[in-house]
């Protein structure tokens, strides 16, 4: 619907517009390969943990790794980006390029913050 509304790939030449698909794609090759990764073996270690009723070695450690739980706290704040480019239309990158690197500070800050909230992340 965007090729054919705004004559082709023309589409690009709109900051807003070319921004919310660039973002939204981002989101879905990220959402399909980090995450989904992450959390097949995250599924697969936890049925291991569960049949010799504790946490093993190997499931604390994928628990504990950095880029899966950043790219679960990207999600929002990417989310937030398209839709303020696209209830916005800026005419110009400068939102877009703002917004993106606020949505990954804002991400890794949360990543560094958010596991120390809880008691058995300390000794990660």
């Amino acid at each position: 619907m965007i090729l054919e509304f705004f004559g082709g790939w023309n589409f690009l030449s709109v900051p807003w517009l070319a921004g919310m698909v660039l973002l939204f794609a981002f989101e879905f090759i990220e959402g399909n390969t980090v995450t989904c990764i992450y959390f097949l073996r995250l599924r697969r270690l936890t049925q291991t943990a569960l049949e010799v009723d504790q946490f093993t070695p190997e499931l604390e450690k994928v628990r504990a790794e950095k880029i899966p739980t950043f790219t679960h706290f990207l999600d929002l704040p990417i989310l937030f980006l398209i839709i303020t480019l696209g209830a916005l239309k800026p005419n110009d990158w400068t939102m877009f390029i703002v917004g993106f690197v606020a949505a990954m500070a804002l991400a890794a800050a949360l990543t560094l913050f958010i596991p120390r909230l809880y008691p058995w992340a300390q000794n990660q």
